[in-house]
């Protein structure tokens, strides 16, 4: 292989990668990434099916993408606080060890009161921790 093909390989590597990372934070104050994020812990426990993403958008609403549901709300207070308003939801139906996580997943989203972003890890804390890394859900 040239160098020229080589170059322009890792040049396109790069640009892929740059692409899964949060963005600058547009909220002044905030160090809270916006873009997509992947579940990879729920309290104590691990997620490691990847199966749940959360994207925050500019104006700090979330969305995303449970096991079976799609969600979205408003996020009502400025970082480090956290209080999303009424989570809405498609209503697909979720059973087994997805209906669970969900449930839980849902149930500690709505409970949260506070966010860090920090060693590129994101936290949603609560009664609940949530928390998530950069990337996207695994489908």
């Amino acid at each position: 292989m040239t160098r020229i093909p080589m170059i322009s390989a890792a040049f396109a590597a790069t640009l892929g990668l740059a692409a899964c990372e949060p963005a600058t934070p547009d909220v002044p104050g905030s160090n809270i990434p916006t873009g997509a994020y992947v579940l990879v812990g729920i309290g104590s426990d691990t997620v490691p099916q990847r199966n749940v993403g959360l994207t925050i958008e500019a104006d700090g609403s979330v969305s995303g993408r449970a096991p079976c549901n799609s969600y979205s709300a408003a996020q009502n207070a400025e970082p480090p606080g956290f209080a999303l308003g009424p989570l809405v939801t498609t209503k697909m139906a979720c059973s087994g060890r997805a209906g669970e996580l969900e449930s839980r997943y849902f149930q500690a989203l709505s409970g949260a009161d506070g966010i860090t972003f920090q060693g590129g890890v994101l936290t949603i804390q609560g009664p609940t921790y949530l928390t998530y890394e950069p990337g996207q859900r695994k489908e």
